[in-house]
């Protein structure tokens, strides 16, 4: 008689046991129980996965409206004083998209080649929210607004001047020496540095006045006073700014931006920037406004586009991402590109 192998004898012995699930777990309520479980796991995961943004930036060419349609002018006997209405050129006004990705978002830009991820810090400044970092491109915008029809209406021969109510504090830095002095939402409405007085007017123009003073002191450091509104109160605050070298700019690790900018007296123009932000649009503002109060055709009959910022003087300042609003200008059929010389060689 042959004697059973061992793997008869296995089979044999496992045949003596039952291996089931105990009784509650088998019943139709923990099925549910468990279907419902998974359903909501998946959909935990696709909300991380769409909507959940990461420390990532992408950044990429935006549209290129056509600047018409962001500058109303308030006074059509001007407009039609000038010969408006049978052009045929446009300006563009070109902008990139920059967003938190979420984790989707970065698997697209990873297979376009024209979308850039970056680290957020390189954006939008370390500890500022995203909504902070949305409500200064649109203080940016407004300013850039008020400066743009200025300049234009100027170069048009008229008088006119830009005013504000101040500037406020929206952002201070964990490093910033205005720590613990400042706080958001203070407004500032005049400053000094070694004597001089001035009021807050623009926030570019407060950043280029404080570098002239303390370059004129001639000192590492120097003593900066505020006197602002906290709160309906008067409130003075003093603190130190220092730069690594008198050549550099002083050290402020703030976000200021001005409360109603506006034209005194009023340039006739509304301006309709829809969620376009920041300061680089001046430029082609400015072009407009000129554009639509005086005979002929500006652009010659071509559609040009363009970046700049536009300060005292009719200066055009350098932008990012020029190459980036190449690419939108491009797609929205320009056949000229304007840029500040700062940005010329990445724009060839």
């Amino acid at each position: 008689m042959r004697r059973p192998s061992s793997v008869t004898r296995e089979v044999r012995v496992l045949r003596r046991f039952r291996f089931t699930l105990p009784r509650p777990l088998r019943s139709p309520r923990w099925r549910r129980a468990a279907a419902a479980g998974l359903v909501l796991a998946f959909i935990s995961y696709l909300v991380l996965w769409v909507y959940v943004p990461s420390r990532f930036v992408t950044v990429g060419p935006g549209p290129a409206p056509d600047v018409a349609t962001l500058v109303v002018p308030l006074d059509e006997s001007l407009r039609e004083a000038a010969g408006r209405g049978s052009e045929k050129g446009r300006f563009l006004l070109t902008t990139i998209q920059a967003s938190r990705a979420s984790p989707l978002e970065l698997y697209r830009a990873l297979t376009d080649p024209l979308v850039d991820i970056r680290p957020r810090w390189s954006v939008i400044p370390r500890g500022m929210s995203d909504e902070v970092y949305s409500r200064w491109g649109r203080a940016a915008m407004a300013e850039s607004q008020a400066v743009a029809a200025w300049q234009a209406w100027l170069l048009l021969g008229n008088e006119t001047g830009v005013v504000s109510d101040g500037g406020e504090v929206l952002f201070v830095s964990p490093d910033s020496p205005a720590r613990g002095r400042l706080r958001t939402g203070d407004v500032v409405l005049s400053w000094s540095l070694g004597g001089t007085v001035r009021s807050f007017v623009l926030s570019d123009d407060f950043e280029r006045g404080l570098a002239a003073a303390f370059h004129r002191e001639g000192k590492a450091a120097a003593e900066l006073t505020l006197r602002l509104m906290r709160e309906d109160e008067p409130v003075t605050v003093s603190f130190p700014v220092t730069a690594p070298d008198l050549a550099a700019w002083p050290f402020l690790g703030l976000v200021l931006t001005a409360v109603n900018p506006r034209t005194d007296p009023p340039v006739p123009v509304a301006f309709l920037p829809g969620d376009i932000g920041g300061p680089s649009g001046g430029l082609m503002l400015s072009l407009q406004i000129v554009d639509d109060f005086t005979p002929g055709d500006l652009t010659g009959g071509r559609v040009v586009a363009g970046s700049g910022t536009i300060g005292p003087g009719g200066v055009v300042g350098a932008v990012g991402g020029v190459g980036k609003k190449i690419i939108g200008a491009v797609r929205g059929g320009a056949e000229v590109f304007l840029v500040p010389h700062e940005d010329y060689v990445e724009a060839l």
